[in-house]
C-alpha cells in the first residue's frame, strides 16, 4: 500500500476530511457511544477456543471474558502475518490499541484491545521475510519459502523454517541470555502453529499478550460463520460497495489527494478460494466469476454454507467485515490505511454498520546506545531523521566554519543580482526575466557546491563518515522508516524482550516517539 502524503494526516486531524468519516479525530466520547448488536457470546467462546490451543497467557483469557460482557467495546487493530512479527510498526499498532482501551476503560465502559490477523491475506511476498541489523551494522534478511497466492493461514506450518531461521540467527553475533530467550519464543511458538498465521498469533500472543490483547483470526471456521449475513448482503448488491469506493476516490483526487482503493469495471469487494488460490470474484450483471470459473449466486451461497472461511473479504469490505462481528468503537491505523478507511463511509453504511473513530497509530523509533550519542553530538532530533542527508550536510558545514562562508558568499551574490535588478530595469525591463533566470541558476550552482563540498569534508573525516552511516543504517534502513523494515526481533536479540516491550508500553497512545535502549 502506498505512503499517503503527509498532508492527509494532517488534514485528518484538523477535521478537513469530516465528510469522509463518521466521528472527528478525537472525539472518544461519541466513539464510546456506539453500541453494536453483535453475537458476544459466539465470539468470545471461538476466541478463547483458538487463544487457549496457542497458549494464550491467563490476562488475553481474561479480556476475552470481558469481551463477551454485554457492554462490551472494542479497540480494534490488525497487521498481516508476517515473519518474526513482521515490521516493527506491528507492535506499534498493537501497543496503541492496548493504550487507548486503557485510557478508555471505567466503570461504565468496558474496553478491551483485539488484534485482527490479516489470515486471510494472500500477497505472499510481503509476510516470507523479516529484516534484522546485528551488531556489526549489517542488515540480515531472513526469508521463509510460502505458497504464492495462497492465504497465510491456509499455509501448513514448516519446521524447516523455523529451523532455517534459527541457524541463521545463531550464527550472527547476538549474546546471552537475549539470543536463547528469542529464539525460544520463536520455537515454543512454532510448535503450537498449525499454520503460517498461527506461527505469528502465538508470538504475538506471548509478547503482548500479558497486556491483555485479544488476537483474532478471521479463517478460523467459527469465526468466519459469523461473516455470513454480511457476505449473503454484499452478494445481493454486488458491485455497489465498488461504486461507492470510487465515487469518494474521485471526490478526494478532486481535494489534491490520491486515492488509495480502485475497484475494476465489474469488481466485487469478495475473494473466492479455488484450489487454496485467492481469487477476486466478479459480476457482469447476471452470473458471477473469476479467471477460472462462472458462478451463480445460489453457488456462492452453497459455498458459504459448506465452507465459510472460503469466501474472503477485499481490502475495501475487511474493515466493515471486522467491525459487523466485534464491538468497535475505534481503530488504529497507520497513515496508508487512514486514507483508505477514507473511501469506505458509504461502505459502512451500505450495511447499516456504524464506522467507528478512525485512530492514527503512535510511531515509535528505537535509539541504541550508540546512536544516541551520535545525535547528541550532532544535536540532531527525530524530525531531523527524515532529511538526514540534508541535515549532515549541514552540520558538516556548520562544524568546519565552511557554512559561514557559504552564506556569506550566498547574500553577496543575492544582494549583487538585487543591484543588477534595479539597474537593469532602468536600462531594459524587458532584461529583468533574464536577470531572475541567471539568478536562479546561481543558486543552483551554489548548492551543488555545498553538496560537493559537504561530501569532500566527509571523505575527509572519517570518524563524521561512520558515525552517520551508522544513522543512516540503524534509522533509514534501505532508505525506509526504521519501524517500517526492521522486525522487532532486531531488537529483542540485543536488549531482551521484555525490556523492549516495556519500553514500548512507556509511550503515550498517540504522537511520535524514540525509545532510548
Amino acid at each position: 500500500m502506498s505512503q499517503q502524503p503527509k498532508s492527509f494526516l494532517s488534514s485528518y486531524k484538523n477535521n478537513d476530511l469530516k465528510d469522509f468519516f463518521n466521528i472527528k479525530p478525537s472525539d472518544y466520547n461519541s466513539a464510546l457511544q456506539i453500541d453494536r448488536k453483535i453475537n458476544r457470546q459466539d465470539l468470545a467462546q471461538a476466541l478463547k477456543e483458538n487463544a487457549k490451543r496457542l497458549a494464550a497467557p491467563k490476562e488475553a483469557l481474561a479480556a476475552i471474558d470481558k469481551l463477551a460482557e454485554d457492554n462490551s467495546k472494542a479497540i480494534l487493530t490488525g497487521q498481516q502475518a508476517g515473519l518474526l512479527l513482521g515490521p516493527n510498526y506491528t507492535i506499534s499498532k498493537a501497543i496503541t490499541a492496548i493504550k487507548l482501551a486503557q485510557k478508555l476503560s471505567d466503570k461504565e465502559n468496558n474496553v478491551v484491545p483485539v488484534f485482527w490477523v490479516a489470515s486471510q491475506d494472500h500477497d505472499t511476498e510481503e509476510v516470507n521475510h523479516a529484516y534484522l541489523l546485528d551488531f556489526k551494522e549489517e542488515l540480515q534478511k531472513l526469508n521463509v519459502d510460502l505458497t504464492a497466492e495462497t492465504p497465510v493461514g491456509k499455509i501448513a506450518m514448516d519446521e524447516a523454517w523455523l529451523e532455517q531461521i534459527a541457524n541463521k540467527i545463531s550464527k550472527l553475533d547476538y549474546k546471552e541470555p537475549f539470543l536463547s530467550e528469542s529464539l525460544d519464543l520463536m520455537k515454543n511458538s512454532a510448535k503450537l502453529a498449525k499454520s503460517y498465521s498461527d506461527w505469528f498469533i502465538a508470538m504475538l500472543y506471548q509478547v503482548l499478550g500479558p497486556y491483555g490483547l485479544i488476537i483474532i483470526d478471521p479463517m478460523q471456521p467459527k469465526i468466519a460463520e459469523l461473516f455470513r449475513p454480511l457476505f449473503e448482503a454484499e452478494l445481493a448488491k454486488p458491485l455497489l460497495s465498488s461504486q461507492f469506493i470510487n465515487k469518494a476516490a474521485a471526490e478526494l483526487e478532486v481535494l489534491g489527494f490520491k486515492a488509495q482503493i480502485g475497484r475494476a469495471e465489474g469488481a466485487s469487494n469478495l475473494f473466492l478460494e479455488e484450489d487454496f488460490k485467492r481469487q477476486l470474484l466478479k459480476f457482469d450483471g447476471k452470473k458471477f466469476y473469476t479467471d477460472n470459473q462462472e458462478y451463480s449466486k445460489a453457488d456462492l451461497l452453497a459455498i458459504l454454507d459448506k465452507n465459510p472461511a472460503t469466501i474472503t473479504p477485499a481490502a475495501g469490505l475487511r474493515p466493515i467485515t471486522q467491525d459487523f462481528i466485534l464491538p468497535t468503537i475505534a481503530t488504529v491505523v497507520g497513515p496508508g490505511e487512514l486514507a483508505y478507511f477514507s473511501q469506505l463511509k458509504e461502505v459502512f453504511e451500505l450495511h447499516k454498520v456504524r464506522m467507528p473513530l478512525i485512530q492514527p497509530r503512535l510511531t515509535a523509533t528505537v535509539l541504541e546506545p550508540p546512536v544516541i550519542r551520535i545525535m547528541k553530538k550532532f544535536d540532531l532530533d527525530l524530525l531531523d531523521i527524515a532529511n538526514l542527508e540534508k541535515i549532515k550536510q549541514e552540520k558538516l558545514l556548520e562544524l568546519s566554519g565552511y557554512q559561514d562562508i557559504f552564506d556569506k558568499n550566498l547574500a553577496d551574490l543575492e544582494k549583487s543580482f538585487e543591484n543588477m535588478l534595479t539597474e537593469i530595469q532602468k536600462l531594459d525591463p524587458t532584461l529583468v526575466k533574464t536577470v531572475c533566470k541567471a539568478e536562479i541558476h546561481m543558486q543552483k550552482t551554489h548548492n551543488i557546491l555545498k553538496t560537493k563540498s559537504a561530501k569532500a569534508l566527509l571523505e575527509k573525516n572519517k570518524v563524521y563518515q561512520n558515525q552517520f552511516e551508522r544513522l543512516e543504517n540503524q534509522l533509514l534502513p534501505l532508505n525506509s522508516a526504521q519501524e517500517r523494515l526492521l522486525s522487532p526481533f532486531s531488537f529483542f536479540l540485543k536488549f531482551g524482550i521484555d525490556n523492549v516491550i516495556a519500553a514500548f508500553m512507556q509511550l503515550p497512545f498517540e504522537g511520535n516517539h524514540k525509545i532510548e535502549l
